[in-house]
């Protein structure tokens, strides 16, 4: 994937080119300033697969100049020679600027806001192949209509493109150098104006057909940019997983699924995850850590019972599950097993809420249907800390639980194969668990050859003692 990076902050750039090579990235060239931009992307015709844009790009002294940036941004993506580059927003202004409404309005629909929340350079990637959902970015296009703007962005406007073949009219292009003619049907009469895309007549640009644009007038304010703060430091967290910076466990290993409302899958997801390491050989105990009382009605179901069994814990499918009761004690289970999975259910009021907040991985089952979104908003508020939460949908596709997490920002979400028996762990599914637990299972593994290793050592030894005694009383 070639990339322009286009920003007035040279060192993030280069900072940035380096980080998106790891994940094959290549980055043709860095543009520091927007004059430059439509000259430098003319020398790489039909090779830019997408441009990184940063909205300090149009920053000159201190005037940051953004009508001017949404100019030159309008008249790339109305040359038909850069149609299909995708564009990439990196804004330094929230959710609300008119900025970027205009830039939703051209078609651009990847933005990552300046907000504190972390995001990875693979999901950076990823919005050059993949951009974001309509419904996500559409939260952009919402107007603070307290920011100056140059026009009322809530009004509707008309556009005009109409682009001339630059070698048979070259004189009538040096005329008009692509600028934009700015008119307004409301007043009396046409007004010129000099427009802030004068300077792009002394850009060369081979080859490119020209566009000329005609918009409703649009008056220009004298911007506050006093209250504007800008910073040109973004934190992009590696390209890993959150859980592979950890340190390896030592002991038992927490694994928390708590669901965002009732009635998700949470217990079926915590039987699954128990299952898959059951298999995997891992010595496993399934806790249920909410008052439901389904581990009563399993137990009945295996034994073909119809009333509840008195045994507060039972063996299936090589996996102990541990039924609540209001006097049960982990800190003995705990103790006893290589890993412990938590069926917490619905997190609010849960007794268990320090359990799901202190467990190594902490998954939470949600549902990707946009008019359920509040459900995990109202979860995020229930938690401690949202740190290194990972969201599973059940039978979920891939492409929803990536618009699910494209609005996350920061959490990952995995997809889970649909099934009927939560004994059954799906090929999709094991997958997913495969790469939620790799550090675990490793620190495992290496543990269990350590085992193994010096088992073998004692023994070779014994045989040792055995046969030089044999052979000295011999």
């Amino acid at each position: 994937m070639n990339l322009i990076i286009a920003t007035s902050n040279t060192d993030f750039a280069k900072s940035l080119r380096e980080k998106l090579k790891e994940v094959d990235c290549n980055v043709l060239d860095i543009v520091s300033s927007v004059e430059d931009l439509i000259s430098t992307i003319s020398e790489y015709p039909g090779k830019i697969d997408g441009i990184l844009l940063k909205t300090d790009l149009a920053k000159k002294n201190n005037d940051y100049r953004l009508e001017v940036l949404s100019d030159v941004v309008l008249s790339i993506r109305q040359t038909p020679e850069f149609e299909n580059v995708v564009f990439t927003v990196l804004s330094d202004y929230p959710k609300g600027h008119p900025l970027l409404a205009e830039f939703l309005n051209m078609g651009i629909y990847n933005f990552f806001a300046r907000n504190g929340i972390k995001f990875t350079v693979q999901n950076l990637k990823d919005s050059f192949i993949k951009p974001m959902s309509f419904s996500i970015a559409l939260e952009y296009g919402t107007v603070n209509k307290e920011i100056p703007w140059r026009r009322d962005l809530t009004k509707p406007q008309t556009l005009e493109v109409k682009f001339v073949n630059p070698e048979a009219e070259t004189q009538k292009l040096e005329q008009s150098t692509g600028d934009i003619a700015i008119s307004d049907n409301s007043d009396n009469g046409s007004e010129s104006k000099k427009n802030p895309m004068d300077f792009l007549s002394k850009i060369p640009k081979p080859n490119i057909p020209k566009p000329n644009i005609s918009l409703p007038k649009m008056a220009v304010h004298e911007k506050d940019t006093t209250n504007e703060s800008l910073d040109d430091e973004w934190i992009f967290e590696k390209n890993e997983n959150s859980f592979t910076n950890k340190m390896p466990v030592v002991g038992t290993v927490l694994i928390g699924v708590a669901a965002v409302q009732k009635h998700l899958g949470a217990t079926n997801t915590a039987i699954n995850i128990a299952k898959f390491l059951s298999k995997a050989g891992h010595n496993v105990a399934l806790v249920e850590a909410n008052k439901n009382m389904d581990f009563d009605r399993i137990h009945s179901l295996i034994e073909g019972e119809t009333i509840t069994l008195s045994e507060k814990e039972f063996n299936f499918q090589g996996i102990t599950h541990i039924k609540y009761r209001d006097d049960m004690d982990l800190s003995g289970v705990y103790t006893k097993f290589q890993f412990v999975v938590l069926d917490i259910g619905d997190i609010r009021n849960s007794q268990f809420k320090a359990e799901f907040n202190r467990s190594h991985i902490k998954c939470v089952v949600a549902t990707a249907d946009e008019w359920k979104y509040h459900w995990i908003e109202e979860f995020l508020l229930n938690v401690d800390s949202t740190e290194d939460l990972v969201f599973l949908v059940p039978s979920s596709d891939f492409k929803s639980a990536n618009d699910l997490e494209s609005r996350l920002k920061k959490h990952l979400v995995y997809p889970l194969e649909k099934h009927s028996n939560p004994y059954e762990v799906p090929e999709e599914s094991g997958e997913v668990f495969k790469q939620l637990l790799k550090l675990y299972l490793k620190n495992h593994e290496l543990r269990l050859k350590g085992k193994h290793l010096l088992l073998t050592a004692l023994l070779g030894a014994l045989i040792s003692a055995i046969g030089f005694t044999f052979f000295i009383f011999k």
